[in-house]
């Protein structure tokens, strides 16, 4: 269990990250029922807030539609999310909670962007804002989880979740390909995040071990990690 921490300190603020099928969602959920723990991702954001940033997000989002034929619809909604999750752990609410654990957060967002955004084949349309986001969320995060599992377990859970997936059909080549490329994505975006700021990087395996277990055992490595506003 997380203990409160002082007033004059924020959460610590620890994103789960790694391939499909490494249990992330399974992991977060699990923390979330702790006490003291929150849980937030890129994904189903308030929608107020949402339009409210896509506004703010304009000038980036104009300078993109520009360069990018046809409109990269997916690559603005990510730009957007990055923005509304930051507002979200800004709130006053998250401030008094002791962990925040993100299921898919800035190094997911980030990462999705490198391995699908149009601009990268059609000219560096989002450097500047790159560069920002990258400093921001260096000094957001404290600690990135890698989630590990061999391929032939995640070939498995992928084929076996209820949810859809993009390659969940696909062979048994074409899923470790994918996986390869996302191992490859994340591993960039955290290196440029570590050149910006102090970010910790751990590993945590996932393979074949009860949720209870691996949440336990990733708390006591978070246990005591305050980190000073």
């Amino acid at each position: 269990m997380m203990n409160p921490h002082p007033n004059g300190r924020r959460p610590l603020v620890a994103e789960l990250v790694g391939p499909a099928g490494t249990g992330k969602s399974a992991l977060s959920q699990c923390l979330a029922r702790r006490p003291g723990v929150m849980r937030a991702s890129v994904w189903n954001l308030p929608r107020g807030w949402w339009l409210l940033n896509a506004v703010r997000s304009l000038p980036t989002l104009l300078a993109l539609c520009a360069r990018t034929r046809p409109l990269p619809w997916e690559e603005l909604r990510q730009l957007v999310r990055l923005r509304t999750l930051r507002q979200v752990l800004e709130r006053r609410p998250v401030q008094h909670v002791p962990l925040v654990v993100l299921d898919e957060g800035p190094v997911f967002a980030l990462a999705w962007l490198r391995l699908f955004g149009r601009q990268r084949r059609r000219g560096d349309a989002l450097a500047p804002w790159w560069q920002r986001a990258l400093q921001e969320w260096a000094a957001a995060l404290d600690i990135v989880v890698r989630m590990n599992a061999p391929d032939a377990v995640l070939l498995e859970r992928i084929r076996a979740r209820e949810k859809p997936h993009r390659v969940k059909h696909r062979t048994d080549a074409e899923i470790g390909a994918f996986l390869a490329a996302y191992r490859d994505a994340f591993d960039d975006v955290i290196a440029d995040l570590t050149a910006q700021h102090d970010v910790q990087v751990v590993t945590l395996d996932s393979d074949g071990e009860v949720i209870d277990r691996t949440a336990g055992r990733l708390l006591d490595l978070l246990e005591g990690q305050a980190h000073v506003a």
